[in-house]
This record gives structure tokens, sequence and C-alpha cells, in this order.
């Protein structure tokens, strides 16, 4: 996000954390040490400045982190409706692309069976046109030409049969360091969690979907054993990557 993200009361609520901090005598690199949570977050929070953080999930979750350690039940600051309904028109538009190229993906074969029997019926009805202005004998197609048209068919759906049940959905992600995740399905959050060096993510889910990563270098993942590159659309100074998997991902 650029810009401030903060009003009256989260300035209000960010001076009770940093009163209550003073208060049992840490400092914020002290607070940041114990919690494994980047300084910069606990800045904010005091400050009342969201503009930080990626989104509101992750906003809270270090809000709710925070407080629990200082042991003190301030409401999280309502700031961030305008900034969520930008972000969800923006999505809207990716998944109404995406709803259109998957429909067409799931319904491949049957598109393909329309357009050969509308070829075929173009093919018989200009060659029976032209038998009749010729008065040549009506052609026709053979039936093992169809047979072999049918099969091809066959032959195809059973390869993505076979490829479909080689597919375990398998999302697995290792930490090496502070990092968050928010996973999306047809545009909705499904989970958001805040993950520290050694942890582990384990999730079986079907394409399409999309994850939004946080410090993108400290994760390392793959899906469907094939590995995931967070690094190459990285923000550079964020370092927060949103990667897709269309269904057509594994192509």
């Amino acid at each position: 996000m650029t810009g401030e993200l903060k009003s009256a009361n989260s300035v209000k609520t960010g001076k009770k954390f940093s009163e209550r901090r003073n208060e049992i005598g840490y400092t914020i690199d002290k607070v940041s040490e114990i919690l494994f949570v980047n300084k910069d977050y606990i800045v904010a929070i005091e400050k009342g400045n969201y503009s930080i953080f990626p989104s509101e999930s992750f906003a809270k979750a270090y809000f709710k982190k925070y407080k629990k350690f200082l042991n003190i039940s301030p409401e999280f600051p309502d700031l961030f409706n305008q900034q969520k309904e930008k972000k969800h028109k923006k999505i809207s538009n990716e998944i109404a692309f995406e709803n259109n190229f998957d429909f067409i993906i799931k319904n491949i074969n049957i598109i393909i069976v329309l357009t050969l029997v509308v070829g075929i019926g173009i093919y018989y009805f200009l060659s029976n046109t032209e038998s009749i202005s010729d008065d040549v004998p009506q052609k026709s197609i053979k039936s093992e030409y169809l047979s072999e048209i049918v099969q091809d068919v066959n032959n195809k759906n059973k390869d993505l049969i076979s490829n479909s049940e080689k597919i375990d959905n398998n999302l697995i992600l290792e930490f090496y360091g502070e990092s968050w995740i928010e996973l999306y399905k047809e545009n909705e959050l499904i989970e958001a969690q805040i993950f520290s060096n050694g942890d582990i993510y384990q999730r079986k889910i079907e394409m399409p979907f999309k994850i939004i990563v946080g410090n993108a270098d400290s994760v390392k993942g793959t899906y469907n054993s094939i590995n995931i590159d967070f690094m190459t659309n990285a923000n550079r100074l964020t370092r927060v990557n949103t990667i897709y998997f269309p269904n057509d991902w594994l192509d």
C-alpha cells in the first residue's frame, strides 16, 4: 500500500501499545526479538499507521499477537474498507478472465467433437452439392474415417484422465524465516497465516487458486511436486509476490 493508512482512532490505539510496552520496560527491538516480528510492524502498530501491511488479515494477525503479548485488549481500527473495495474490484476483473478461460479448458472435448461434427457436415454438404452438379454418384464419408476420429478423441480423453489421476493437488511450503501467506480460491480468502523459520505448511487444493506471499525469499515450496518460483516477480522493496495457479499451470 502507498501513502498513510491511519486515523485518529488508530493513532490513539497505537499509544496504548507504546505506553504499555514502556510500562513493562521493553524496547521495540526487544519485543521484535521475543515475538519474531519485524520491528517495522511493531512501530507501525504503535504509530497507528497500517500502510506497511499488505492486507487487513495480516495487520490483524500482528495486532492480535502484539496485544496478547502486552496483555491489553484494544479493538482493531477500521481502516481497510476503502482499500478492500478497490482490491476486490481488481481481483474480480482477473477472475472474470480466468473463469472464461477455465470454461474453455473444462469443455475442450465437447468443443473438439462439435467442431468435428460441423466440419464433417460442411464436407458432406459440399461433396453432395458437387456430385449433383457434375452428375457424379454422391460421395459419402467412410465409416472407417469416422471411427478413426472418434478413436482419436477417446485417446485424448484417456490421456487427460490419466494425467489428472497423477495430480495430487498437494501444496507444500517450507519457511526459512518470518513470512506470511494469503490463499485465495475463487476470489475468496480461505486462509491467512504467519510463519517462522522451520515451519512447514501443507494443504490439498485444486486449481485455480492464488497465493500472496510476504518475504518471498524466506519461502520454498512445491505444488504437485513441481517447484514454485517465489522470487522472479516479487516486489524488490516489499518482497511480496502474488502467484497464480490457473487450470493450465501444469501444462
